[in-house]
């Protein structure tokens, strides 16, 4: 099985430890994605965000977490269900997984850390060094989001529920607007969503601001206009080159050059080509 992780590492193409370290990280996501799918965990919940978008819609950036929504709220979801086919399915590829729960039960975010110490081989400081990914799920989803099955090759051909990438561009624009902090790899999905010409699901988009985020139950009307001004605020507030160091380290070499051009302007040009 470790053969079939080689190979998949060969196709990176690239010796850097950074690049490689990237790879291992999302070939452990692959795995993971792979056991919640054989596990029947897709018949309840849905994959999205970067990870997603990197994995089936080819967004050229790496990603750390694996995100996820429940089709149905149910605040009694454990990731407690799901640790032993993690475990058993790493173990089948030759991985010493160790599996953290963290956060509280009482979160609607509930968070599995998958920890593992053998994919990267020794250190010559001496210590251990450790891959980390972490599994988040909503419990109780905004309303309005629209399925679709997808595929991943890897480690064999798999399916698994993806929101379509209007409902996806949908939550990342309420990130945009309600995440507490700015994060800059955010900002570069954006990007990718305008140029695609891909424009957000309004519906979701509305039921997540009058759920979570600073306009939570103020009945506001989320329409085009209100989210054109309402990000063009945030975009006139930031500082670009602070905000593009943040996705600098999950970018290839040559996507990094990108980031020489990011301000004020090349936010604000897309975003009128989005909402003009």
């Amino acid at each position: 099985m470790k053969n079939i992780i080689e190979s998949r590492l060969e196709e990176y193409g690239s010796t850097s430890r950074e690049t490689r370290v990237h790879a291992l990280r999302e070939i452990m996501q692959e795995i993971a994605l792979y056991s919640l799918s054989v596990n029947d965990f897709f018949s309840r919940a849905v994959f999205h965000g970067g990870t997603e978008l990197r994995l089936i819609h080819a967004l050229p950036r790496f990603s750390e977490d694996l995100d996820f929504v429940l089709t149905e709220p149910d605040n009694s979801f454990s990731w407690s269900l799901c640790e032993k086919a993690l475990l058993r399915t790493f173990s089948n590829y030759g991985l010493d997984i160790e599996l953290r729960t963290e956060g509280s039960e009482r979160s609607s975010i509930r968070k599995l850390l998958l920890i593992d110490t053998s994919i990267l081989g020794s250190s010559s400081d001496g210590r251990t060094p450790f891959l980390r990914i972490r599994l988040e799920v909503d419990v109780n989803p905004p309303e309005g989001a629209h399925i679709q099955t997808a595929f991943i090759d890897f480690p064999i051909p798999f399916e698994v529920s993806v929101m379509d990438l209007p409902s996806s561009f949908a939550l990342k624009c309420h990130a945009l607007l309600c995440r507490s902090w700015v994060k800059g790899r955010d900002w570069f999905d954006f990007l990718w969503f305008c140029s695609r010409d891909i424009h957000p699901e309004m519906e979701l988009l509305s039921t997540a601001i009058d759920q979570n985020g600073p306009w939570a139950r103020q009945g506001i009307n989320v329409n085009r206009i209100w989210l054109r001004d309402q990000l063009s605020c945030r975009i006139e507030s930031l500082n670009w080159d602070k905000t593009a160091r943040d996705v600098y380290p999950f970018l290839s070499m040559e996507e990094r050059s990108t980031l020489n051009g990011w301000n004020r302007e090349l936010f604000i040009h897309y975003l009128d080509r989005l909402l003009s």
